[in-house]
């Protein structure tokens, strides 16, 4: 998937794809005797790299310049094939080498040192690898009449391959030579799909498209027997542990396994995969099978029954069909569901950290009937998830995540806490009793502040209030409650029959609005419930007396889906004028009026957040575009173009990662917040009909960026933006920093304070055997070491050793003592700003009373200056901290200065005095800055 490069956003890393929709390479790297299995999976523009045995991923390639269509590889390199050229990566990680062969790609094969690429014009390139670079040895154009379906390298043949047609013909081809040594007159009556070398010499599997598969002797020219499935063959496989067993796979996810001996089948594997299988592989000289299917999965079969069927080892797998909606239920996990109706959990910093709470059931049928046995089946229509709440507040105690299921009533429960399925569903008995509601859906879903209480909108008007813990209906809202007596009231029916009558009716069933409920929302005190509906009425229900304290209402506007800030009392409304056209307003819950209005915000919203912070807003539409406005100035800030629109959108609560979920796509896409980790970040305001457009490189796909890129982007407008500011000339009256990070001079008055405290508490203790060599002499308690040799030594070494500080000249302190002008002074400056935090320290710490004065001297020129302001200030309080001694005695025993000390009494009062103008000049930034930023914060918006 294409994007444009965005202000305020960055490439993080995708979540959810296991592979992709090229078959997968298997690899076995050497590594003296000792053998790892590695499966490379190709996916959009880059290759996943997982581990054989435990299906974790342990690597991924850099990204490629187009979608990788066919991969190859050897112990020794991965070969990828990327629309017209070949990458070689050695250890699937950087590109060292690319050739252009000039037309796509649609196959690659690997034979030795011989790589064969067959492209969509079903011509043939054999080139080889050997060498430092690759070299293209023999290309043969294709042929109208045979166009290459199925390519295989029989055993034993040297420089031979078979070539498979879609007319369901056979040639073998010498590739050394490029002529066709013979071509089978044979015709196998439907397009070849498959090509496999089996256990045994000159014999092939043959699979076609009709579901047969043939085992062919290309020596004999023979049919040896003839297998049937029920769909198209795309894959097969032989074990070579000794048992002669073949493993096929057909378009639909069935694997079928056959005993060659008796030419008969074993059984049958089906309802696992739910997409072709486009790679079935056994290792070598073991029972153990791996498979990848279209529906992103792959998984690990041994081969140990008595029956010879395999049982699933390890699973690996993602949603099979496109995500719907995701929701961020922590700081770094995110909570996502999908059309094939599975609900996972991932974790947005690492790629192996992912589990399936479980599947969504069939919803109701025409007759409005669910399944009996209450089971999934893969091919039963699963139900889409529509939207999905979440309440923190429980989840170490009963049920925390709903999920809304697009026309269905029911609304499913699950905890992230087990990462399990809930043990019941909420749903009111009034769409199982009255035939008018067979149509009803839910429509809206919120969860109370405390996690509590589930509110439920429907398409009916309904507004129903349910129990989390217990999934029991609790209340329904309703704009006619009945009169009930003071007998009635007290005593009270229980929650079960409160709204059944005696010949089964119900009772108060009135709606709370007479059109759908398109959006709800629970205020963070709990006190008011917000229900909006299709007409544009807005109602606040008191959730302790459940009776409505305000309304708001806009004639000609419809109202649509909203989204809560987590932050204050603001909820983001669709609505929809009459003409079509659509904006976003911002509703005060609490004083109950509109805050702000949006309305350029596209053609159709299709989803809507909040910053974790309540700053921005981000609005989806149907055109590809997402659009964040600041809303305390209701500016429009960015905007994210993509190739799909985006149908979901979540941020995380520390506000680092957002995640999208775009139409037809399997992956969630994180993306880090810029103005959270790179210190160039500049947020300012766009014009509001602004959109971005596809410039002529944006080619790349929404993959993980290769670490070694350079945050600052070159096509983002910010990015030039920035490269303009900083040609831009600062007035010389202005006060500046560095702009090095606060660990750069921050700590370094109080360093050896640090040093001191991170000292470690315990000695170094004795070792308790001597080592052998010592020398020892007998004594009457038993022996004792000759240390009269070792004790003259150290005497003396340490006699040696003893020198004093004014010997110890640094580098620095001689660059001071030969600074005689003031750019001499500021080179030196420089010198010592370059250093890390301890350097520094040391540097201040090597001064003596000769060359303190001079260093004096150069904080002033910097001072001068006005640049660098902060790193002035913390050199000059270490010095002065640390050689406060030099400093308060400036005058020598004859009561007469030194010309040292005259010096430095000089330039620390002409110091003093620049000093103290610059911080006057600051400090009234400072207060007047600090007042105006107190009043915005007291002002009500």
């Amino acid at each position: 998937m294409k994007r444009a490069e965005s202000e305020l956003f960055i490439p993080h890393r995708f979540l959810g794809v296991v592979v992709g929709d090229v078959a997968p390479s298997i690899r076995t790297t050497f590594v003296g005797k000792r053998s790892t299995l590695s499966v490379l999976c190709p996916i959009d523009n880059f290759i996943i790299q997982y581990n054989g045995k435990k299906l974790r991923a342990i690597g991924m390639s850099d990204p490629l310049n187009d979608r990788v269509s066919a991969v190859a590889s050897s112990s020794s390199s991965v070969f990828a094939a990327a629309g017209t050229r070949i990458s070689v990566l050695p250890f699937c990680r950087e590109i060292t080498e690319t050739l252009d062969l000039g037309v796509p790609i649609a196959q690659l094969t690997l034979i030795g040192t011989q790589l064969i690429a067959i492209d969509s014009d079903s011509g043939i390139h054999v080139i080889e690898t050997t060498g430092e670079n690759l070299q293209k040895n023999l290309h043969l154009e294709g042929s109208d009449t045979f166009e290459i379906s199925a390519i295989c390298h029989p055993s034993t043949y040297l420089n031979k391959i078979v070539l498979g047609s879609a007319g369901g013909k056979l040639r073998i081809l010498n590739i050394r030579t490029g002529k066709v040594i013979h071509e089978f007159q044979r015709e196998f009556g439907a397009r070849i799909t498959h090509l496999e070398q089996t256990t045994a010499l000159d014999v092939l599997a043959v699979g076609l498209e009709n579901g047969e598969v043939f085992l062919f002797n290309v020596k004999m020219d023979k049919v040896l027997g003839v297998f049937r499935h029920d769909a198209k063959v795309t894959n097969i496989a032989f074990r070579d542990d000794g048992e002669s067993t073949m493993v096929t796979a057909d378009a639909n996810g069935t694997i079928a396994i056959w005993d060659l001996e008796k030419q008969e089948l074993l059984g049958k594997i089906t309802g696992i995969h739910s997409n072709e299988i486009n790679c079935l592989h056994f290792i070598s000289g073991e029972p153990i099978m791996l498979s990848s299917s279209l529906d992103n999965s792959i998984r690990l079969w041994i081969f140990d029954s008595a029956d010879g069927m395999p049982r699933e080892l390890i699973r690996l797998e993602g949603h099979s069909k496109p995500c719907a909606s995701a929701k961020f239920v922590s700081q770094n996990e995110i909570v996502t569901a999908g059309k094939d109706g599975s609900i996972r959990k991932y974790d947005v910093t690492s790629l192996t950290m992912r589990q399936k709470l479980g599947s969504v059931g069939p919803g109701k049928d025409k007759k409005g009937t669910v399944p009996s046995n209450g089971t999934t089946n893969i091919t039963t229509d699963v139900q889409n998830v529509a939207e999905i709440a979440f309440g923190w507040q429980r989840e170490a105690a009963w049920n925390n995540v709903f999920c809304r299921q697009v026309n269905d009533t029911k609304i499913t429960t699950w905890q992230t806490r087990n990462n399990t399925h809930g043990a019941f569903h909420l749903e009111h008995d009034r769409f199982k009793k009255k035939v008018d509601f067979i149509d009803a859906s839910a429509t809206a879903l919120a969860v109370s502040s405390c996690g509590n209480f589930v509110f439920i909108g429907y398409s009916t008007g309904h507004i129903d209030q349910f129990n989390a813990q217990s999934g029991r209906h609790v209340h329904s809202y309703t704009s006619a409650p009945p009169k009930s007596s003071k007998k009635n009231s007290k005593n009270r029916k229980s929650k079960s029959s409160s709204y059944i009558n005696s010949n089964g009716s119900l009772q108060n069933d009135a709606p709370a609005a007479d059109s759908p409920i398109t959006a709800l929302s629970v205020d963070q005190l709990n006190k008011e419930l917000m229900a909006v509906d299709k007409d544009g009425h807005i109602v606040f229900w008191s959730l302790a007396t459940k009776k409505p304290v305000a309304r708001m209402f806009k004639s000609g506007v419809q109202l649509g889906i909203s989204a809560q800030c987590p932050v204050n009392s603001l909820v983001g409304v669709v609505s929809i004028t009459e003409a079509g056209k659509e904006g976003v307003v911002l509703v005060d819950t609490i004083c109950h009026t509109v805050a702000r209005a949006f309305e350029h915000v596209g053609p159709k919203v299709n989803a809507l957040t909040f910053s974790s912070d309540g700053k921005w807003l981000l609005v989806a539409d149907n055109q590809s575009y997402i659009r964040v406005f600041d809303i305390v100035t209701s500016q429009l800030i960015d905007v994210l173009l993509f190739s799909k629109p985006c149908v979901s959108l979540s941020y995380n609560e520390t506000g680092q990662y957002l995640a999208t979920v775009h139409e037809g796509e399997r992956a969630i896409y994180t993306w880090a917040n810029k103005e959270m980790f790179a210190m160039d970040c500049v947020v300012r305001a766009l014009p509001p009909n602004y959109v971005p457009e596809w410039d002529a490189d944006d080619i790349g796909m929404i993959m993980i960026d290769s670490d070694d890129e350079d945050g600052d982007d070159n096509k983002s407008q910010l990015g030039k933006a920035l490269r303009e500011f900083k040609k831009v000339t600062i007035d010389e009256n202005l006060i500046s920093f560095s702009g090095l990070p606060s660990s750069r001079w921050a700590n370094l008055p109080d360093l050896a304070m640090i040093k001191e405290r991170n000292k470690p508490t315990e000695g170094v203790r004795k070792v308790k055997q001597a080592p052998f060599f010592l020398a020892a002499a007998a004594t009457l308690d038993g022996f004792e070491f000759e240390m009269d040799e070792m004790e003259g030594g150290k005497d003396q070494d340490s006699h040696i050793a003893k020198r004093e500080l004014l010997e110890l000249e640094s580098a620095f302190s001689k660059v001071l003592r030969s600074a005689n002008t003031k750019q001499d002074l500021l080179a030196a400056f420089d010198i010592l700003r370059q250093m890390n935090l301890s350097g520094i320290d040391f540097q201040i710490r090597s001064l003596n009373p000769k060359t303190l004065p001079i260093f004096f001297r150069m904080l002033l020129e910097v001072l001068k200056t006005k640049k660098n302001f902060e790193l002035v200030q913390s050199y000059a309080v270490t010095a002065l901290k640390t050689h406060r001694s030099i400093v308060w005695s400036t005058k020598n025993g004859n009561d007469v200065a030194s010309p040292e000390d005259e010096e430095l009494t000089e330039v620390l009062e002409e110091f003093y005095k620049y000093e103290k103008e610059n911080w006057n000049e600051l400090e009234d930034l400072f207060v007047e800055n600090m007042a105006v930023v107190q009043w915005i914060k007291n002002a009500l918006l």
